[in-house]
């Protein structure tokens, strides 16, 4: 527990920068995000490696879940086996008995990228990833055992070779699937737990609140018939109780109906901290609450739940302290698409089981004190409600609770609802969808321009084991899906301009064209023909394959927007 007398420790940005108000007579330090820089001594470099880190480390925190690699790399490696073993077939084999595993392969790390890149729980990209290298695991161990027990003949055989790899996939592909259901059930058993920490929850208020604020009134109402000379205290104490009654109605109403009332809308954030602290203000005269870091206008989707739930930590900072004269500070910080709301007290730090039903939602027990951790559960509900996230931090100094929520843009500013394909957390599956078939379509528009003007498209199939123009075409919208994912990725890494505009999302999606020319058409494909024994320069820097890709991602950019504002939104 922090002494009364020590200084109060500024709540910590989401980049892990902390932003300290200047001393008197000291310079303040221009690298903290939130500061004012000095007008002197300036170090540009410093300042905008600072932002460009922030805003980076905070977009591949929310948009990157690396297991989703795992069963990727999986589905390619165990694709590049089955191809590279399938080639010793003649061509006409190979489109036959080729093509399924070459395409569960390919789909296989299709869906390893998305889940990656996607906005899925962390908890569920991992799940199927198990499953996929389980199934993997399996059925390769069944392999081992085949191969150890048959005859040396059989082991060295292509065909049986190739026939193995094909069994991998087939097991990885099962796997995934059993994946996405084990997932699918862990999420719908989150949900029912969600409804009974909401009906455990609904207890404990009509318990804790309504049962307390009644006997109050009870007990002042006999005053005010025998004219006692505290009728006006009483009549004080009637209000305030009804008031509470009321504000628990509300809440009651919002857990028994989680659909009602919860639709985000633009929430002016410093007007709800606001409010929240001048509530807390009145409710514990004792205290001190300061306020730090806060704009006069900045909007953030949530409801109208979002003050209460400020109140909830301030209330919970004041009330155990521990001290007798608390100090609680919040701060907002933000990025070009988060505003996080910071509540630091001085206390002796959270449990662990309130940390973990915060930011993890654990089950409620229905045994012990009623008002245990009671505020604190509703913080997590009503979050999640708003798609953001919570994150806490104790040390030796106290506690920090941060809510994290997604910004509204300016061109979304004056819409009552939050865009239906908005998510703080990675790609939304409305965006990945329509990404995808954007995909499709600028690969399809490059490859027609490839195959027109230098027929080079069935040179691709040869990366995959034959020269074929049908293989050529999978493998080329292989590589078209997999790398307009990575570009919906990309996006959320820049700030809000880049991928709402034209202009923006075009310019990205010429850059990465671009990039993929110089590594991917330049470097990587020519060293990979070449070890499949296809003789080409390296690098292979060819102007007309610039072009292409260049047209490449000017459609996908040009997809993705329409999509945008004409589809998903």
């Amino acid at each position: 527990m922090g002494s009364p007398g020590r200084e109060h420790r500024p709540p910590r940005s989401v980049c892990g920068l902390s932003c300290r108000p200047a001393r008197s007579g000291a310079q303040p330090d221009v690298t903290r995000i939130g500061c004012v820089p000095a007008p002197r001594r300036l170090n540009t470099f410093r300042v905008v490696a600072s932002v460009v880190f922030c805003h980076t480390h905070e977009s591949m925190r929310r948009t990157f879940t690396p297991s989703g690699l795992v069963i990727a790399l999986l589905g390619f490696v165990l694709t590049r086996y089955t191809i590279t073993f399938a080639h010793a077939e003649a061509s006409t084999a190979f489109v036959v008995g080729g093509i399924v595993p070459l395409v569960l392969g390919l789909s296989l790390s299709v869906c390893g990228v998305a889940l990656a890149i996607g906005s899925f729980e962390t908890w569920y990209v991992r799940t199927i990833a198990q499953w996929t290298v389980l199934g993997a695991g399996v059925i390769g161990l069944l392999i081992v055992a085949t191969v150890y027990g048959g005859p040396s003949s059989f082991a060295e055989d292509v065909r049986t070779i190739g026939l193995f790899s094909n069994v991998l996939i087939g097991g990885s592909v099962g796997g995934a699937l059993t994946g996405v259901y084990a997932a699918q059930n862990k999420a719908a058993q989150r949900k029912l737990l969600n409804r009974q920490n909401r009906l455990v929850i609904l207890n404990r208020l009509l318990h804790d609140r309504v049962m307390n604020a009644v006997t109050v009134i009870k007990g002042s109402a006999p005053l005010l018939r025998d004219g006692a000379d505290t009728g006006l205290e009483s009549v004080d104490a009637i209000l305030e109780k009804a008031e509470s009654i009321e504000a628990v109605m509300g809440s009651v109403h919002d857990l028994t109906e989680p659909g009602a009332g919860a639709e985000r809308q633009p929430v002016d954030v410093p007007e709800a901290v606001e409010t929240a602290l001048q509530q807390a203000r009145e409710r514990h005269p004792d205290a001190t609450f300061v306020a730090q870091s806060l704009p006069s206008d900045l909007l953030a989707y949530a409801n109208h739940r979002l003050a209460d739930v400020v109140g909830q930590l301030l209330k919970n900072g004041a009330e155990h302290a521990g001290v007798e004269a608390p100090r609680v500070a919040v701060a907002l910080d933000t990025t070009p698409d988060t505003a996080t709301i910071s509540v630091s007290d001085e206390g002796p730090g959270l449990p662990d089981k309130n940390r973990e039903a915060l930011e993890n939602g654990t089950t409620i027990s229905e045994r012990g004190d009623p008002t245990a951790g009671l505020g604190l559960y509703l913080v997590r509900l009503f979050v999640h409600t708003f798609r953001g996230s919570v994150h806490t931090e104790v040390t030796d100094a106290g506690t920090t609770v941060s809510i994290a929520l997604e910004r509204v843009s300016e061109s979304a500013e004056g819409e009552s609802a939050a865009p239906a394909d908005s998510s703080l957390v990675g790609v939304a599956p409305a965006r990945l969808g329509a990404t995808a078939l954007s995909g499709l379509i600028a690969g399809v528009v490059m490859g027609a321009y490839m195959h027109v003007t230098t027929g080079v498209v069935p040179v691709i199939g040869a990366l995959y084991g034959t020269k074929s123009l049908l293989v050529g075409v999978l493998t080329h919208e292989f590589h078209s899906l997999v790398f307009a994912l990575i570009y919906a990725g990309l996006l959320t890494l820049l700030p809000r301009w880049w991928r709402t505009t034209w202009i923006g999302t075009a310019g990205v999606g010429a850059a990465w064209g671009a990039v993929l020319w110089l590594v991917a058409g330049g470097l990587v494909m020519p060293i990979w023909l070449n070890l499949v024994g296809i003789a080409t320069p390296v690098p292979n820097l060819n102007p007309n394959s610039l072009l292409a890709h260049l047209l490449w991602g000017t459609v996908l950019a040009v997809g993705v927007q329409v999509s945008r504002r004409w589809f998903v939104s």
